[in-house]
């Protein structure tokens, strides 16, 4: 049973896999393994010595087959249950676990993204761009189209993370401007956060020293090397080439190099 449910999403036959798992949940759980005990009872009849012991093989099977008729075992849908996470650890934790659970649990994690401590609006703030609704719509394809294409909770998603691109805290601004910048089908345009990639990356080739790859600081140089070498954005990419002839680490080089390369076409 499990297996043909997966094998329907698999195959894209989103609407057909509904339809089995609510007729599975309506009983069929339980219908199957008792039509396929009524299908090994009427085998036994080939074993059957005497008239009776067939009748007896038949009747049992008749019976087990006939009890979903009577046995309607409804699985109830599970209600909600509703996690208030209390310290940073516990939040970031439950981001995880939010983020691809369903879209109600990605919903979850929006107010967190105005957490009092920068370091879990930094965390809520990754996984509002890098979740079930975001990489659904990104990654479909012609042959697994996108499921959440027509979800309100892609507004609601890049509302907050254009609130985020303000933050006080640079390293939530640049993770912020990030999840905009690398998702523009799920998100939409955003300019702005180019523009907030593109500040990060001069104002760390204007630091002397340069951050190097290991350092602390470097995270927020990484973030906005990766988004320069996503979606094509010439004042992103200058930035980038900037970068690489200001550092003096080789590593964060050939990443902003690299990332300073035009689109191929």
């Amino acid at each position: 049973m499990v297996a043909a449910g997966w094998a329907l999403r698999l195959a894209g036959l989103s609407g057909a896999a509904e339809a089995y798992r609510a007729w599975l949940a309506a009983g069929g759980w339980l219908w199957i393994p008792l039509w396929g005990a009524a299908a090994g009872a009427l085998a036994t009849v080939r074993e059957a010595q005497t008239g009776s012991q067939r009748v007896a093989c038949v009747t049992v099977a008749a019976a087990i087959a006939l009890a979903p008729l009577a046995l309607r075992p409804v699985v109830p849908e599970p209600m909600a249950r509703i996690e208030r996470p209390r310290d940073a650890r516990a939040k970031q934790s439950a981001f995880r676990r939010w983020a691809y659970r369903d879209p109600a649990a990605v919903a979850n994690i929006l107010p967190y993204a105005a957490d009092p401590d920068p370091v879990v609006r930094e965390q809520a703030v990754l996984a509002l761009g890098v979740n079930l609704i975001v990489t659904d719509i990104e990654h479909a394809t012609e042959t697994r189209p996108a499921r959440f294409l027509a979800s309100p909770l892609r507004d609601s998603l890049a509302a907050r993370l254009e609130v985020a691109l303000h933050d006080p805290v640079e390293a939530v601004r640049i993770e912020a401007a990030r999840a905009l910048w690398n998702a523009p089908r799920a998100l939409g345009s955003h300019p702005a956060a180019a523009e907030t990639l593109a500040a990060a990356l001069d104002r760390a080739a204007s630091t002397r020293p340069t951050p190097r790859a290991d350092a602390p600081s470097s995270r927020i140089v990484w973030l906005a090397l990766d988004a320069a070498a996503g979606v094509p954005d010439s004042a992103l990419k200058a930035a980038a080439a900037r970068f690489a002839e200001a550092t003096d680490d080789s590593a964060l080089r050939r990443a902003a190099r690299q990332a300073a390369k035009p689109a191929l076409r």
